[in-house]
């Protein structure tokens, strides 16, 4: 069965295409979605990321994707406060070619009107915004901007596709609340934004059957996206260990049939980068 990961993150940003692809080849991942490297301190994420070290990191992730386009899809992680910002994400998302943008809510929400031109140029160009969602270790105190429910405001851009990263964790069952809302609002307007949950980890172990089940069971699998949450050095490590628990939980525990494993792990992904 071929495997998505869609969440690897650039740590140091010399990460090269050929330690990627053999990291990829090593742990069984078929396509890989990679984020650039987001050049900030985290202790003073209140100060925005300059257009430079932005413009650095997208050419960065663009090369990796230029490697092998079929198999490396790159998101520009961006600071959406820096001045000049939508030019970057001009440059990233048609010039470069990636596929969409990475954002974490850190002093701001989703809801904030100053992201609204954001989203019009992401729907407008066809891409796609993964959202952090749920509990932050590395940001300090930024969780507070990240609860699933604060995500509600995009349903005012109707055929624009998000996802949000980690199950919302520890707001699981809020994160899928409003997906439901999400499915809603599709089944009654017919054109609305599209929203798929990223599965991530942030789960720990303790809470990741209840986490799947109630996602499988609530969303279906097609809408769910398979990720490791890892760095490319790391990749072929970590993504045998982590397909393998959760094909326990999935296939095993909670009793997904092939065809739903295969949403999970491969067509999800697929359905949400189409077109990008």
């Amino acid at each position: 069965m071929p495997v998505w990961d869609c969440h690897i993150h650039c740590y140091a940003g010399d990460e090269t295409a050929t330690d990627l692809l053999v990291q990829m080849d090593e742990g069984g991942v078929t396509r890989a979605t990679v984020m650039s490297q987001f050049r900030a301190d985290f202790r003073e994420l209140c100060a925005p990321v300059s257009l430079e070290d932005q413009h650095a990191c997208i050419d960065h992730v663009a090369g990796l994707q230029q490697a092998d386009p079929d198999r490396v899809y790159g998101l520009f992680w961006a600071d959406p406060r820096t001045e000049g910002f939508l030019d970057e994400v001009q440059y990233a998302l048609e010039d470069k070619g990636l596929h969409g943008i990475k954002l974490i809510p850190d002093h701001w929400t989703a809801g904030d009107e100053f992201l609204f031109p954001l989203y019009e140029k992401v729907r407008e160009l066809n891409k796609v915004i993964m959202f952090h969602s749920g509990i932050l270790y590395a940001f300090g105190d930024s969780s507070r901007f990240c609860q699933p429910v604060l995500f509600e405001a995009l349903l005012n851009f109707p055929g624009l596709r998000f996802s949000l990263a980690h199950i919302g964790w520890p707001w699981v069952d809020e994160c899928l609340a409003v997906f439901g809302h999400f499915n809603s609002a599709a089944a009654h307007r017919g054109n609305a934004s599209e929203m798929w949950i990223d599965t991530c980890r942030g789960t720990p172990d303790a809470w990741r059957l209840e986490a799947l089940q109630k996602a499988a069971a609530f969303c279906g699998t097609n809408r769910l996206m398979f990720g490791t949450d890892t760095y490319p050095a790391n990749l072929g490590k970590v993504a045998p260990l982590h397909v393998g628990k959760d094909m326990d939980i999935l296939r095993h525990q909670i009793g997904l049939r092939d065809a739903q494993l295969e949403d999970f792990f491969w067509n999800s992904a697929e359905a949400f980068y189409a077109g990008t």
